[in-house]
């Protein structure tokens, strides 16, 4: 196995499970470490449990003896390797023009080497017939040397949709939807083109309405570090973006998504396939003419940056059509179904053994461990719709920028009362001191609650409100000393939210002892509350 990229070792690391239960079969690992996205490979592994990685040096020194290569990388330096290699696809097709060594020229991404094909060195794994016809268009040395199995991962994440509300469940999204934002890697892509659209979603969708999540190219997070990513999205990690790790998760997402804003990479290939709303955030001339990814990106809307975003994703959501690129994806992916015993089989006739008897394991698309941050600080509306139910809004204050000029949140009831809301966790120091209300979500008893509350008007002289939050519901204590017990009917919603409703509650004149239901996306709450002092 001939790790390279990150993306690479990805696909070689999905490809083990082929040989699970054979003891006939012992898989070694090494790295090519040719590539500036080379980085982090070895940790990839060790990730793995890839603890013995066999010496590059050793294949070019033949201190090594296999019988069969196998990578997912084109560009491995094939003249050490003394044995045929099977080249899976780390994309979807041949659809990019990159550059090479030699100024101003370009090479067909993922097809080896002229002189390797010649000599019958590689074969290469496509996912249609199509792809075969490409490449002996661009290069006839590839004929006899290719192998048509289908795409091992569109059916695994076909077989896995049953699945959907569990991965739903474990990014968070409960009642929201979910728009899923992803980036090839290049200057390009949509990082490239757009590297502030998550904070724009963050800044302009209602919070309790839609939860934003983030797949960048491990290429990206090879070339700039983990470090790097995480610095550029600081704000939007602490306004709730998930960003899902380069290794794992992006298939679970892709299943989640209530919408997808891709660019010219196969996720947005895949998400077409699946049927799922998508709208193209930046699209690269890159693209090889006449592909399906050429056609899907003259086909597919865009999203327009000069416009408001929160009409463009309701307008994609609302108008989509399940079937609407099935003519594109049927280009795509042949062997629909097949691709998992087909690409098995191939492996072990090229190690000149009979597969196992009984069909592989199809596995469900791994769980996502997205990185995700409790929101600490809400820019919040609320509005009392009738006598009897008040309708909050909310936005994550890490990406409210006074005079963002990028931001264009759709208008706000015109009756609608602003305010700042704080948990006691929040690590800007300075929006405490702003804020009109005060909360600490950690669950404690009345009489904590009371405690804590005293003491975070003493010492926040600018806000009105403060709650902690009880098992039923919160404890808030206003500035004129006045205490409110907040109960709810059912399971208790954000102790954010609670409180919020207390203050609109004082600010629209209706605090008294009494109850009404709280709004917020797809949270209904019934409330009631005892005014006491």
């Amino acid at each position: 196995m001939v790790a390279r990229t990150t993306t690479s070792t990805n696909r070689l690391l999905d490809a083990l499970r082929f040989f699970a239960n054979d003891f006939r079969v012992n898989l070694a690992v090494t790295i090519n470490d040719t590539s500036k996205f080379s980085s982090g490979v070895e940790r990839v592994l060790h990730g793995a449990d890839v603890h013995r990685i066999v010496p590059w040096r050793d294949v070019r020194n033949r201190a090594i003896e296999y019988h069969l290569a196998v990578s997912a990388s084109e560009n491995i330096d094939f003249e050490w390797i003394s044995t045929r290699t099977v080249v899976l696809p780390h994309g979807l097709g041949f659809n990019k023009h990159v550059p090479t060594d030699v100024p101003g020229a370009t090479r067909l991404a993922g097809l080896p080497p002229v002189d390797v094909l010649r000599d019958g060195r590689a074969l290469v794994v496509l996912s249609h017939p199509e792809q075969d016809a490409q490449l002996r268009a661009a290069c006839p040395e590839v004929a006899g040397n290719t192998a048509v199995v289908g795409d091992h991962t569109y059916d695994r994440l076909l077989a896995s949709r049953p699945l959907r509300e569990r991965y739903r469940r474990l990014l968070g999204v409960a009642g929201r939807r979910l728009v899923l934002v992803s980036s090839t890697w290049g200057r390009q892509g949509q990082l490239g083109v757009w590297g502030s659209l998550t904070h724009q979603l963050l800044a302009e969708l209602p919070a309790d309405e839609y939860q934003v999540a983030a797949v960048l190219h491990p290429n990206i997070w090879a070339r700039h570090t983990p470090l790097q990513v995480r610095i550029w999205h600081e704000d939007a990690l602490a306004a709730g973006l998930l960003l899902l790790p380069p290794t794992r998760g992006w298939q679970a997402a892709l299943l989640a998504a209530d919408l997808v804003i891709a660019d010219h990479g196969s996720l947005a290939l895949y998400a077409a396939a699946l049927g799922t709303p998508l709208l193209l955030a930046a699209f690269g001339d890159e693209v090889v003419p006449g592909t399906p990814v050429a056609q899907l990106g003259a086909s597919a809307d865009r999203l327009d940056r000069r416009l408001g975003l929160r009409d463009q994703v309701e307008h994609a959501l609302a108008t989509h059509r399940a079937d609407r690129f099935a003519a594109i994806t049927n280009r795509v992916f042949a062997r629909v179904g097949e691709s998992t015993r087909l690409l098995r089989d191939l492996l072990y006739r090229e190690l000149g053994l009979a597969p196992p008897p009984s069909p592989p394991v199809l596995s469900r698309v791994d769980d996502p461990v997205p990185d995700l941050r409790e929101v600490t600080a809400f820019s919040v509306h609320s509005e009392f719709v009738d006598a009897s139910t008040l309708r909050l809004w909310r936005y994550p204050a890490a990406v409210q920028r006074l005079g963002d000029p990028d931001t264009h949140r759709q208008p706000l009831p015109a009756n609608a009362v602003r305010h700042l809301a704080v948990d006691e966790a929040e690590a800007d120091l300075t929006l405490p001191q702003n804020a009109s209300v005060l909360v600490r979500r950690d669950v404690g008893t009345a009489a904590e609650a009371a405690g804590w509350t005293a003491n975070a008007l003493e010492n926040h002289p600018g806000a009105r409100v403060a709650a902690g939050a009880t098992a039923e519901g919160c404890l808030a204590r206003l500035r004129d000393g006045r205490l409110v017990r907040v109960r709810v009917t059912g399971p208790p919603p954000d102790p954010m939210l609670l409180a919020s409703a207390v203050y609109a509650a004082l600010r629209a004149g209706r605090l008294h002892s009494g109850g009404f239901t709280v709004c917020a996306g797809a949270v209904t709450a019934p409330v009631t509350l005892d005014v006491r002092g």
